[in-house]
C-alpha cells in the first residue's frame, strides 16, 4: 500500500490516524505521530526515517480526550490488564505525540503532575503492527537505497 492510498483512508476516517514509527535498528524506539487529513499525512511522511515499520491507526484504539476521571480509570484499567498504558500529549509541533508508558496508579499521578487544567491526552493500548487495510495499515519505509527490507524493531 502507498502513501496516496493511506491519505485517501485518512480523509475518509472518522477519526483522528495516529501513526506509530518503529525505528529500525533502534533498540525498541518508536516515534508517535497524528494526523487529521491526507495534505497532513504527505508532510508526515517526510519525518519517517529509512527502513522504519509504520502503522497508522484510523479507528480511535489511540483516543484523544480530555483529561478527566474517567479517562484516569481507563488508563489505570489498561495498565492492569496490559502491563502498562500509553499516554502522550502532543508535541512541539503540529504532529508529534510525546508518549510515555504508565503502569500503574502511582506512575500515573507523578504523570498527571506535568498536566495543565483541561488537557488532554492520547491514550490506549500499545497497538500492534495491524494491517486490515481499513482501520490500520503497517508499511516498511524503504531504506535509504530505496528497497523495502524488514529490520529488527
Amino acid at each position: 500500500m502507498d502513501y496516496e492510498v493511506i491519505g485517501n483512508l485518512i480523509d475518509s476516517s472518522e477519526h483522528e490516524a495516529i501513526a506509530l514509527e518503529r525505528v529500525a535498528r533502534a533498540a525498541g524506539r518508536t516515534n508517535w505521530f497524528s494526523c487529521r487529513i491526507s495534505v497532513d499525512f504527505s508532510e508526515l511522511t517526510r519525518r519517517f526515517l529509512p527502513g522504519s515499520c509504520v502503522s497508522v491507526y484510523l479507528d480511535g484504539r489511540i483516543a484523544w480526550h480530555r483529561y478527566d476521571e474517567s479517562v484516569r480509570e481507563s488508563i489505570i484499567r489498561i495498565a492492569a490488564e496490559e502491563h502498562d498504558c500509553v499516554v502522550g500529549v502532543r508535541g512541539v509541533d503540529q504532529f508529534s505525540i510525546e508518549v510515555d508508558f504508565i503502569g500503574g496508579p502511582a506512575e500515573l499521578d507523578v504523570y498527571e503532575q506535568t498536566l495543565g487544567n483541561l488537557s488532554k491526552v492520547y491514550y490506549g493500548s500499545f497497538p500492534g503492527r495491524d494491517d486490515d487495510g481499513l482501520n490500520a495499515v503497517t508499511l516498511i519505509v524503504p531504506d535509504a537505497d530505496g528497497i523495502r527490507r524488514d529490520h529488527p524493531y
